[in-house]
């Protein structure tokens, strides 16, 4: 994702350097992953390669993998999806090649919860946006959002609208 070149070099300039190594080590996933996400939907409605229709056919076939992403961690963690049934998902639902899936697989049997932060970010970056939008009224930036909202570094989605107001 483009974002998170953005995102890391706004990480790189959290200071205090103590700061830094806090948000580094103990960084939320939803912020971080959902910032990739939220990043790439924002260039969209902005305009990017002037809205031209490709563009926006893939971020679909991407918003699909983040929602097959939630999908297949809890009902592969929780209720017992078979690796079947999980590839199905994946290929014949979400249009996810053979090798794409097959990973996808893997990491969500070795590492749970870690596939869901796509989704639980874009969605808590969304809602920080609107909550800041709202507090703003006319004086809001979409700009000055994101770049506060980066500067505070990886923090939970509550915290970072919090630290927004």
């Amino acid at each position: 994702m483009p974002g998170h070149y953005v995102q890391m070099e706004y990480a790189n300039d959290v200071q205090p350097a103590s700061r830094r190594l806090l948000r580094s080590v103990f960084g939320n996933g939803p912020y971080i992953e959902g910032w990739g996400q939220y990043s790439t939907q924002i260039m969209i409605d902005e305009g990017f390669l002037d809205h031209t229709p490709e563009l926006a056919l893939t971020f679909m076939k991407e918003e699909l993998r983040v929602l097959a992403n939630m999908i297949l961690d809890v009902r592969l963690q929780m209720l017992n999806m078979t690796e079947q049934e999980a590839m199905d998902l994946m290929q014949k639902q979400t249009f996810q090649e053979t090798e794409e899936a097959g990973g996808k697989l893997q990491r969500a049997k070795l590492s749970s919860c870690q596939l869901p932060m796509y989704y639980l970010g874009w969605r808590g970056w969304r809602n920080v946006r609107e909550q800041y939008k709202q507090k703003k009224g006319a004086s809001y930036n979409l700009a000055a959002f994101n770049d506060a909202a980066l500067k505070e570094g990886a923090v939970p989605m509550t915290v970072l609208g919090e630290l927004l107001q």
